[in-house]
């Protein structure tokens, strides 16, 4: 049995690229490596079917089925896949899922941690998971910038530092890929992210980090109306807030406490840091 752990990753502006390749598609961004992520452990099977469990549920799991088909050459395997955080709310998780699982299938294969990541990149943007999550992910720095698409594309240190975020969950689940569809929300997403990213690589900071999330989520139209209240509320008492993309959810440097008192009770919150740090892959 192999396990891994992998860091999930919140996308603060983003500007999607797609082509007829999906190593080649991707997005440039701005993002936040999270030191909550996913679990994999995975035990070869003596037949070539490959069966997978998230959090306890059997599922198709499409993004981590096809990133694990990927690196496994037909062999069969049982995977279980752990979240510290909700899927399909902005934290990269089919993205981590897909690479924790991906390295523990390599590792018995004998395949490289370079094909885990091309597995899963290909997978999440085939499956409608993220453009640019995998990439981020795999770059290893905490605030990475992806400078540009797919996944041989460059991504580099935003060199600043974030001590602790809050992640709020307000809803129900935001598909990825339904957001992405639309050609004329993805072109009006394209130019506010283009506009978000330059502004923020012209002088790196924190506060050039909310203040860019905040008015890319805005001018890209991707704010619902409780996204806007939630992200209203926690300026009017004194904190920086963004939107994590693309989910129901927000990311502050509100403390837990203060995000539940401001946002209410009923909103799912986490405590979060930014992630420096490997995969913990263990046999």
């Amino acid at each position: 049995m192999r396990q891994a752990f992998c860091p999930g990753h919140l996308t603060c502006a983003f500007q999607p690229f797609r082509t007829g390749d999906p190593l080649e598609s991707g997005s440039r961004g701005i993002g936040i490596r999270l030191g909550l992520g996913a679990r994999a452990r995975a035990e070869e099977r003596d037949d070539g079917d490959i069966r997978i469990k998230i959090d306890g549920v059997l599922s198709e799991a499409p993004v981590t089925r096809k990133a694990v088909e990927g690196v496994a050459g037909g062999r069969g395997f049982d995977i279980e896949i752990r979240n510290g955080l909700p899927v399909s709310q902005g934290f990269g998780m089919s993205a981590a899922g897909a690479i924790a699982a991906s390295l523990c299938v390599a590792d018995v294969v004998g395949a490289s941690a370079e094909d885990a990541f091309r597995a899963a990149h290909s997978a999440d943007v085939l499956c409608g998971g993220g453009l640019g999550d995998v990439d981020a992910i795999a770059s290893g720095f905490p605030v990475p910038v992806r400078m540009s698409p797919g996944f041989s594309g460059s991504v580099a240190d935003a060199g600043i530092r974030i001590s602790g975020i809050s992640l709020a969950v307000l809803g129900p689940k935001m598909v990825t890929g339904s957001v992405l569809s639309d050609p004329q929300v993805s072109d009006r997403i394209a130019r506010a992210g283009s506009a978000a990213i330059e502004e923020f690589m012209s002088a790196p900071s924190e506060d050039m980090l909310y203040r860019c999330s905040g008015r890319f989520s805005s001018d890209a139209g991707l704010e619902s109306p409780g996204i806007a209240d939630a992200l209203s509320r926690l300026r009017g008492e004194g904190y920086r807030a963004g939107m994590c993309m693309l989910g129901n959810s927000v990311f502050t440097d509100a403390p837990e406490r203060e995000a539940r008192r401001i946002l209410g009770r009923r909103v799912e919150v986490h405590s979060c840091r930014p992630y420096s740090g490997g995969f913990a892959r263990t046999a």
